[in-house]
């Protein structure tokens, strides 16, 4: 038991991070009203881009950790900018949010095995080598931290701070927050930088950190998954920080599971089990308090009513 809890507790770490960042940031921008269902094909990109980045940034400036930094932090700022131009036009196009939605994913499926495959081939042309993230024992209870400081910051950011209230609005009653003279496309602009700063960075750091390398279609599915845990926790930061724990041990004691006999099939499909029945959990349950309800304009088309 001893034996599994060292491997364990390090090795939970990435996966926690990765899906605990990915989740807040979906949070962040369906709290606008905006619908994320472009995450899972962003997602794949955001993992693809941090390779591509990392492979360059090692040929211009050697194999390092400001490299790899540096590509943690452009990718960050892609995915930013692709999300804020996704909520906008959410917003400006009438047009279904699950259309425009399902089109980014399948458009950032496609651009995520075009920028994996050319990394490698910048990989084949100059065999550098990248330098992965890695966390010791001594340093990653102060990663826990971290992510539990991170869904506390964000969670003030929402419910404390003037750009959040403003973001709650939009996602409450966009209509009435335009009557009011502001913009509603701006304000989903805004959560969709913030939201895609943190989506971004947890594709990365599942190339980087997590796996170590990239392969076709890394990343499928691990969006959506990311996705249950915003939903399962109510698309409410510190909720999401415990849940996400959950989660997380379903995906890493995959090859344990395995290696106990649980078929390969079963054991494959142990995390979006997990998924399934925590959406129904959430789904079922009451919800007492007001910050834990959908925002009221999740999902729907503003563009008729801006125009009325």
């Amino acid at each position: 038991m001893i034996e599994l809890l060292d491997w364990l507790i390090p090795t939970l770490a990435s996966a926690y991070v990765v899906y605990t960042l990915t989740a807040i940031g979906s949070t962040v921008i369906e709290r606008s009203g905006i619908l994320n269902l472009a995450i899972d094909g962003l997602f794949v990109l955001s993992s693809s881009l941090a390779y591509a980045y990392a492979i360059y940034l090692s040929i211009l400036l050697q194999p390092g950790v400001l490299a790899t930094a540096l590509s943690l932090l452009l990718t960050a700022v892609t995915t930013a900018l692709l999300y804020s131009i996704y909520t906008a036009l959410n917003t400006v196009l009438p047009v279904s949010q699950g259309a425009v939605g399902l089109s980014f994913m399948f458009i950032g499926y496609g651009l995520g095995a075009v920028v994996g495959n050319l990394g490698r081939v910048l990989f084949s042309l100059f065999r550098v080598r990248i330098e992965y993230i890695s966390v010791t024992q001594n340093s990653v209870v102060f990663t826990y931290l971290l992510m539990v400081l991170a869904a506390v910051l964000v969670y003030l950011v929402l419910y404390k701070l003037k750009l959040g209230v403003l973001i709650r609005a939009v996602g409450e009653d966009p209509r009435l927050v335009s009557q009011i003279g502001i913009n509603v496309a701006y304000v989903r602009f805004l959560s969709g930088l913030l939201g895609g700063v943190l989506i971004g960075i947890g594709g990365a750091l599942f190339t980087l950190w997590r796996v170590g390398g990239w392969s076709q279609g890394q990343g499928l599915s691990h969006g959506w998954l990311a996705y249950a845990v915003s939903i399962a926790g109510w698309r409410y930061p510190p909720v999401i920080a415990l849940v996400s724990v959950f989660f997380s041990l379903a995906y890493v004691l995959l090859p344990y599971l395995q290696s106990v006999g649980l078929p390969i099939e079963i054991s494959i499909a142990t995390p979006y089990v997990v998924s399934i029945v925590a959406m129904v959990f959430v789904s079922i349950t009451h919800r007492r308090s007001v910050a834990l309800l959908d925002p009221k304009s999740l999902g729907k088309t503003f563009f008729r009513e801006e125009q009325a």
